[in-house]
């Protein structure tokens, strides 16, 4: 079966300092399919993170639904969502790496809930850092990070488990072109790989994607498909 998240009639809204109501996602009904990265653009602070965060299940919206496959996640409970995002790999926007954590034991995290070896999970995560170039910052503590391999760090953690799906919080922030382009590669590569790929980002070229992607521009809390 195609992997593929659908959100129907979705809005989120939150309740401001002044107990004032603001919408960020307005009635918002897409689909996300496997093969294809599907790229979210759109202003600074437009929701393009919440949307993100709505679509993998970390936030719950105010109206509407989230379909995988079929199966409405927006509805589950704690333990079924748990569940559910060992299924997927998310690169937040401020990274969340374990300050006190090596780079290796950062990237290792996400196998450690599936009930593999140590020495499996090693091997998995070194083979991650390997596709992002950071191989041998593995012992290194986050700390000693650029953010740059920070970012690549974050990468690393999102696809150590071959995740059938794939949220990426502006993947290529603090990189230079080449670094960029090597990361979006590789988000490329599982979608190729028939993963869900969403990427949000708002400084992305169409001449530094790879591929033909599905492109969307979020604003004013409304989605709209530009390319497709």
């Amino acid at each position: 079966m195609i992997s593929k998240i659908t959100c129907r009639n979705l809005s989120v809204s939150f309740t401001t300092g002044n107990k004032k109501k603001r919408i960020v996602l307005d009635n918002i009904s897409a689909g996300f399919q496997a093969g294809k990265m599907s790229i979210i653009t759109g202003p600074v602070g437009t929701g393009k993170t919440t949307l993100l965060n709505t679509l993998a299940g970390l936030t719950r919206p105010t109206s509407g639904e989230v379909m995988v496959n079929d199966q409405a996640i927006s509805r589950w409970t704690g333990p079924h969502r748990d569940r559910w995002r060992r299924q997927a790999g998310i690169v937040f926007q401020h990274d969340h790496l374990v300050p006190d954590l090596t780079v290796l034991e950062n990237v290792m995290l996400p196998l450690i809930p599936l009930g593999r070896t140590l020495s499996a999970c090693r091997s998995q995560a070194m083979d991650a850092l390997e596709r992002v170039g950071l191989l041998n910052h593995a012992g290194n503590p986050v700390a000693s990070l650029s953010g740059g391999e920070r970012k690549k760090t974050a990468m690393a953690r999102a696809i150590v488990n071959q995740p059938d799906f794939i949220f990426a919080d502006e993947p290529t922030s603090h990189l230079d072109a080449q670094s960029s382009r090597q990361m979006m590669d590789l988000l490329y590569h599982h979608a190729c790989r028939n993963a869900v790929v969403i990427v949000a980002a708002h400084g992305l070229t169409l001449d530094t994607l790879p591929g033909p992607p599905l492109c969307y521009r979020l604003e004013n809390g409304v989605l709209n498909l530009l390319i497709s």
